[in-house]
């Protein structure tokens, strides 16, 4: 394969909302891998709403030292070189995403055509998953299968997925449907709920404002049977997680993915003491980073064939220019927007 001196990349020149202003096309220069590394052609990558976190300087998975930093959180590609002596588990040419980005924490993302990656985080990318889909095979689907896992529902009880309308949420209703767990989503929009219900959901309940949740949290309870939900999967923050707590089962879980409310959480004693209803993070690196490599690699491999299944359902999107950043970042907010969007270049 050969590989060009220069490439572009999409710089972060500083953050800030004006993304015209602070998103840039560069060219910059293709590095070489050393040992235990490779270089990887970047085809494809996603535009996640933590992207845009990243790009306004609060996003703690990327913390670039200096700038211009180079933005992006995941993607796929080809190994396009191998460092000295390769395991010989990757062969140059092979379709790979990657369980941890070794750049990405200090700002070398992969809004780029080239990018050096540890050799022992590659994963191949099966056949039938498009690139396309194969981009995104890390932010959305993974937490879905951390935070089942940690929750380990028992068939038949209830998990609360609040914005469940999001690419993760339908992943985590299919999903759950499959491991016999019932679900109740929530929504903002009432014509929200049939295509919820197609999604996988057993209940979804519409909480337009802070108003609707004691009306929702009634539901919740009705169709539990009065037992609770046995856990929630919370994409909100604020006070999504004191507002929907009375609806979870005593000592029940919440898992905070999310921060579309604001990234403080308002809580409550009463719940926390009295219910023993507990709150717990869930940040994907840190999930990974816990177990060995060969784990995390089988984590990967799980999310993409159960994509390729359709059990983590693949998410429609739209294919822009790696050039087009900026303007994807700016229409990354607009409300029921049918698709995500992905960089190609």
């Amino acid at each position: 394969m050969a590989i060009p001196e220069t490439q572009t990349a999409i710089h972060l020149v500083r953050p800030g909302a004006e993304f015209d202003e602070c998103v840039k096309v560069a060219s910059i220069p293709v590095p070489k891998p050393g040992p235990g590394e490779a270089l990887l052609r970047i085809t494809h990558r996603p535009l996640n709403p933590a992207d845009v976190f990243s790009a306004l300087g609060v996003y703690p998975g990327f913390q670039p030292k200096q700038y211009p930093a180079v933005l992006g959180l995941e993607g796929v590609g080809l190994v396009a070189a191998l460092g000295p002596n390769p395991s010989g588990r990757i062969r140059v040419g092979q379709r790979c995403v990657c369980c941890l980005w070794k750049g990405v924490p200090e700002g070398s993302g992969t809004w780029q055509q080239y990018a050096i990656v540890n050799e022992e985080d590659l994963v191949p990318v099966p056949d039938a998953l498009p690139d396309e889909a194969a981009c995104s095979a890390q932010v959305n689907p993974v937490p879905v299968l951390a935070m089942f896992e940690e929750l380990a529902t028992p068939k038949g009880e209830y998990v609360i997925i609040t914005a469940a309308g999001s690419a993760l949420g339908k992943m985590a209703l299919s999903y759950a449907r499959t491991q016999g767990v019932k679900t109740v989503g929530t929504c903002r929009r009432r014509e929200q709920v049939a295509e919820l219900k197609e999604a996988g959901a057993d209940e979804v309940v519409v909480v337009a404002t802070d108003a609707d949740w004691a009306e929702a949290v009634t539901r919740i309870n009705q169709v539990t049977g009065g037992k609770g939900a046995w856990g929630a999967i919370d994409a909100l923050s604020g006070d999504a997680p004191k507002q929907l707590a009375p609806a979870v089962r005593q000592g029940g879980t919440i898992f905070v993915y999310g921060a579309m409310n604001g990234v403080a959480i308002n809580w409550d004693f009463v719940q926390s003491v009295f219910r023993m209803v507990t709150v717990r993070g869930m940040w994907l690196k840190l999930w990974m980073e816990a177990k060995p490599k060969a784990d995390q690699r089988a984590v990967m491999y799980t999310a993409m064939d159960l994509m390729v299944t359709g059990v983590l359902p693949q998410t429609k999107v739209a294919v822009r220019p790696l050039e087009e950043a900026a303007a994807a970042l700016k229409e990354q907010g607009e409300v029921g927007r049918p698709a995500k969007f992905v960089l190609r270049g």
